[in-house]
């Protein structure tokens, strides 16, 4: 701002649930001022409660109830008000949340100190209390539910046991009630694809339930002396009422029971704020809780430009976060004491001068197992049809460029016809771009995402001519020099013994996880390997070792994909003890197989289409009559009817190791799959909690604690949390990923891998892991430019390490390709190459022409594989596809 703000900041004092262990005692430690203005509320907690705050914010290993946590966080609240006053930002009126009102009657000058804390005592106390002596029927839960005001009105003589606890935003509220009804309501709301979930609480605030404390808690409150108001109150007792600065004493014990029994009106309060001119708001809590309530009440009453400050943050740097604050509230126009920051009397430092020197320091690159670090960023396409971007917020400086971008991916003649903004631009957390296509085109939604969750920032629509197909990297192949190289025959492992130790399904297990990217120990074994992320590649290398290392006819390819890891070994207990029946069967799937293949050569001759010759693959082939329940039955499919459902569904299975690592353990520790990273996880209880994030901890090699497990609310933002241990920082120098060091004086040959597409170096863990221990690996992380460019990057930084050789080079997938070019440069440069490892990089194995009808009949085999392996059955632009000159031309 370059001008003083004409409205002044609204301050939000938050309710119960920003509470966690270690808050604000850092601050505490640092800060005199909010030091001492917590000091004088513990006194006071002291004489009305008999117990000090300041002892449990400086003990690690808390875990505040009911009581402690309200307590705590006023105290917080109060200490944050001091201390910005002191700096001086100064509210121009309050908002408070539930429990949040006490701290907003003091900052306002409507209880003095020691009344404000008499009413927090006591309510929190008489909470507790009431909350520990729930049993059975009596027990109350509450849910948040993505129904309006009046849409839960109109729903709740369907439920007349619920009451709305909190009005929290426009399309949001919290109910109470018991918990079949709650239940009932929240699986009504899901039925209709709306967000419900059940709060970890045991009692239900603000309903009928907390009747038999409240005259108690009158009782309690007599005597207390309310004051005129010396700042405006947005009221969330009072309903839609506002009380000016000067106003007559409103915080009597009335206000107070209302405020305890009836439901909080936060919604309302918002918007009052909100229609009268502010769009500052400042949350003072432990953890910001409420400002996503306060988005949404602004974007709904149109307000798209607003700030939203937050103080303290779990895990942040609380000074920090304070400077932060104050730093925000003053670039837009409010008050602060900007030399108040700065020690008593300080002046300017007599400093000699110094040349200035001219040195790059921006990061050109940024490493990224996600791919999302340019827009449109990291794709998945869903099996419904749609497509899905995310990408870093900090990418992005224009909406309607991130749309065109992620729309040109798939589809062709891409144009822009409609962009209707709903919030301006985040600078950190991720965007999330939902591509739905339709005749002609797609409509297209922007969602940003922080730790909050998902806010609409934009709706648009486009025009389109034909989908694209997914475009293919491929490695050119030297036509001039064909180097004569030694025959590699691959090692996958011994035949299993069935007289050995080691048991059928053990074995299979690691075959599994070595193909998935697992870890044994950590492949749950009752959930479908398609939601575990299996595709057709990971299936074909699992069926390609089974059928080796056991010893068995060949078996069909959808036995792996739609069964569990204890179904498919159910199958291969059965194939290995019954090998003549499994023989036949696997004869009369060749016969299969040689029918569907002459139906398509015919099918290709007489210029029919392919659906025809698909057709002919998909009928069933019988199984073994005598194989139990739960092998291959009449289709020769091992899954469950729910299971195959499941896996044909928009569930996104994990994409790299993290969420790999995280999906498991969830399923391992639960039971339960969460089946895909962005569904929305149940609440756990504490136990199994503190079960995934120990088993976390000790596979990610980091420290992950009960808060980061109860605050995900998906596995792709729990996984985020895992990838900071997993991916750990400190392995990484530049674009070299350390990942078994050299130990000193060591001559043996390093192995050195380039990051495949999308993901980075630790993809290769398995492999490391079936190396011997002494072998050093180094991995090279993403950069960007052309393959060229890339390699020319990587060069000098690997002869850093290993000189003039000898060099083993491998690379999977996209990494295969750098590999290679990396190879050619050393080459050139006259060094010792011994090997370069091409893992699933595709390369063709003889040169096919590019006359017009090998280019068409190519991508009809591709729309054909498409439509058998992904149910994908897309027109092709063939026409266009013929007509483009180069691979990048049909790309685009």
């Amino acid at each position: 701002a370059d001008a003083p703000s004409s409205k002044g900041a609204v301050w939000v004092l938050s309710g119960f649930g920003s509470q966690h262990r270690k808050m604000a005692k850092q601050l505490y430690q640092e800060n005199a001022v909010f030091a001492a203005e917590v000091d004088k509320v513990d006194a006071l907690i002291l004489d009305e409660a008999g117990y000090s705050m300041v002892e449990k914010f400086l003990d690690d290993s808390l875990d505040y109830d009911v009581e402690t946590a309200q307590v705590g966080i006023f105290t917080i609240q109060v200490g944050l008000a001091a201390l910005l006053r002191h700096h001086g930002a100064n509210p121009e009126a309050v908002v408070g949340h539930s429990m949040g009102e006490a701290a907003a009657a003091y900052i306002s000058g409507g209880l003095n100190l020691e009344d404000a804390v008499r009413v927090i005592c006591s309510r929190s106390r008489l909470m507790g209390e009431g909350e520990s002596a729930l049993v059975g029927d009596d027990i109350r839960l509450m849910a948040l539910v993505e129904y309006s005001a009046d849409e839960v009105a109109a729903l709740l003589p369907t439920y007349p046991k619920l009451e709305v606890c909190v009005y929290a935003a426009p399309t949001h509220t919290v109910i109470g009630g018991p918990q079949a009804d709650v239940e009932a309501i929240v699986a009504h709301a899901e039925s209709q694809e709306k967000m419900a979930r059940v709060l970890n609480t045991k009692g239900a605030s603000h309903t009928s339930q907390v009747d038999p404390i409240l005259g108690e808690f009158a009782a309690e409150l007599a005597g207390i002396e309310p004051s005129a108001l010396k700042l405006g109150v947005y009221s969330s007792v009072d309903q839609d009422t506002f009380y000016r600065a000067g106003h007559a004493p409103i915080h009597n014990e009335d206000y107070w029971v209302k405020g305890m029994r009836y439901s909080v009106y936060f919604d309302n309060a918002v918007r009052l704020a909100v229609g009268s001119g502010h769009t500052t708001f400042v949350e003072l809590s432990p953890n910001p809780v409420a400002l996503m309530s306060v988005a949404a009440s602004a974007f709904h009453c149109g307000l798209h430009d607003m700030q939203l400050i937050q103080t303290l943050k779990r895990k942040e740097d609380e000074p920090l976060g304070i400077l932060t604050a104050l730093a925000q509230l003053y670039v837009h126009g409010h008050a602060v004491d900007l030399a108040s920051l700065l020690p008593a009397g300080a002046g300017y430092a007599d400093l000699p001068r110094t040349a200035f020197q001219r040195k790059r320091f921006w990061l050109d690159h940024r490493i990224s197992s996600a791919g999302n670090a340019r827009i449109p960023g990291a794709h998945v396409s869903l099996p419904d049809g749609r497509h899905v971007w995310e990408v870093q917020a900090s990418a992005v400086t224009d909406i309607d460029a991130l749309v065109t971008a992620a729309a040109a991916q798939v589809l062709s003649d891409v144009a822009l016809t409609a962009s209707v903004p709903h919030a301006t631009l985040p600078t950190s957390g991720t965007l999330t771009t939902t591509l739905s296509p339709h005749l002609g085109g797609a409509s297209i939604q922007v969602h940003a995402k922080d730790t909050a969750g998902f806010s609409l920032l934009a709706d648009a629509v486009v025009t389109s001519g034909e989908p694209l197909p997914e475009p293919v990297i491929a490695v050119p192949a030297v036509a001039e020099h064909v180097e004569e190289l030694p025959e590699v025959v691959e090692d996958i492992g011994d035949k299993w013994d069935p007289e050995g130790s080691q048991t059928l399904e053990d074995r299979l297990t690691i075959i599994v996880a070595e193909a998935m990217g697992y870890a044994p120990e950590d492949l749950p074994g009752e959930i479908p390997l398609m939601e575990l992320g299996l595709d057709s590649l990971m299936a074909v290398r699992i069926k390609n070792r089974v059928e080796y290392e056991f010893d068995i006819p060949q078996l069909q390819l959808q036995a792996v994909r739609d069964a569990s890891l204890h179904e498919v070994a159910k199958y291969l207990q059965y194939a290995v003890d019954n090998r003549e029946e499994v023989e036949k069967m696997a004869q009369e799937q060749a016969a299969a197989k040689a029918a569907e293949a002459a139906a398509e050569e015919a099918a290709e001759k007489a210029g029919t289409t392919e659906s025809t010759a698909v057709a002919v693959a998909e009928e069933p082939v019988p199984g073994p009559a005598a194989a139990p329940d739960t092998s291959v039955g009449a289709d020769s499919a091992l899954a469950s009817q729910e299971a195959m459902a499941s896996a044909a569904g928009s569930d996104v299975p994990p994409r790299d190791a993290a969420e790999r690592l995280t999906f498991a353990t969830w399923a391992v520790v639960t039971g339960e799959s969460a089946k895909g990273i962005f569904n929305t996880l149940p609440i756990l209880t504490d136990d199994k909690a503190e079960a995934l994030a120990k088993r976390l901890s000790e596979r990610s090699g980091g420290e992950i604690d009960l808060d980061d497990v109860l605050d995900a609310t998906t596995i792709e933002e729990l996984a985020n949390t895992v990838r900071e241990h997993l991916e750990d920082a400190g392995k990484i120098d530049g674009l070299v990923r350390t990942l078994r060091a050299r130990p000193e004086d060591s001559t043996t040959t390093p192995v050195f891998v380039f990051h495949p597409a999308g993901g980075s170096t630790v993809a290769y863990e398995p492999l490391l892991k079936r190396l011997p221990e002494t072998t050093p690996m180094y991995g090279f992380e993403r950069t960007d430019g052309s393959i060229e460019d890339r390699a020319d990057a990587y060069v000098p930084l690997i002869e850093e390490i290993q000189g003039d050789g000898p060099y083993v080079l491998y690379g999977w997938s996209l990494g295969g390709a750098l590999a290679y070019a990396v190879g050619n440069k050393l080459r050139e440069r006259g060094k010792d190459v011994r090997y370069i490892g091409l893992l699933d990089t595709v390369m063709p194995g003889e040169k096919v022409e590019d006359t017009p009808e090998e280019i068409r009949k190519r991508w009809e085999r591709y729309a054909a594989f498409a439509k058998k392996t992904y149910n994908v059955d897309y027109p092709l632009p063939y026409d266009k596809l013929v007509a483009a000159q180069s691979d990048d031309e049909q790309i685009k």
